[in-house]
């Protein structure tokens, strides 16, 4: 099996479209890492901002680290 973590930067514009999405650490495995980015450009587009958040934010900045274990298990933190 293949298995790593990586970290990945994305960004959200408050209209929820996916506006950079960027491997700041590699897992070591172009597949691992291709697969983080898949899994979030498939997610997208997410949910526009509401409330406060919209009033004060144009885009968010996010950086998770993405790991992919043994039995096909997946957590990001």
């Amino acid at each position: 099996g293949i298995y790593g973590s990586l970290r990945l930067l994305v960004v959200i514009r408050s209209d929820g479209t996916l506006v950079e999405l960027e491997v700041m650490e590699s897992s070591g495995s172009s597949i691992l890492d291709e697969a983080a980015q898949r899994i979030v450009r498939l997610s997208a587009p997410f949910a526009q901002f509401t409330g406060e958040m919209a009033a004060k934010f144009d885009q968010i900045e996010i950086i998770r680290t993405w790991r992919f274990g043994r039995d096909d298990y997946l957590s990001s933190h």
